[in-house]
């Protein structure tokens, strides 16, 4: 059975695709200051897992950041796809 598993840092009421989202393993998010997402941003990330999950089993930590003036925000689909094409996932050995 191939999964997706996402873990969101702190969730937040507010509007989807305003920030970058950053996606890592491993509790490397969590040495960050901000560790936040919207909700609209998570449910955003769950159906590009659907769509670009490829029959893969991956697991992924996942906020977001305000980017700098003029950055484009990428899109959930944009984020994730450059993940996967890291073959990072989650190490639960740890």
């Amino acid at each position: 059975m191939q999964y997706t598993i996402i873990h969101p840092g702190g969730l937040l009421d507010k509007e989807e695709g305003i920030e970058q989202l950053v996606l890592d393993v491993d509790d490397k998010l969590i040495e960050r200051k901000k560790r936040s997402i919207s909700r609209a941003d998570v449910a955003n990330l769950c159906i590009a897992a659907l769509t670009l999950g490829n029959k893969r089993s991956v697991s992924f930590d996942c906020i977001t950041t305000e980017g700098s003036e003029g950055d484009t925000v990428k899109s959930a689909e944009e984020a994730l796809r450059d993940f996967l094409s890291e073959n990072k996932t989650a190490n639960y050995s740890l």
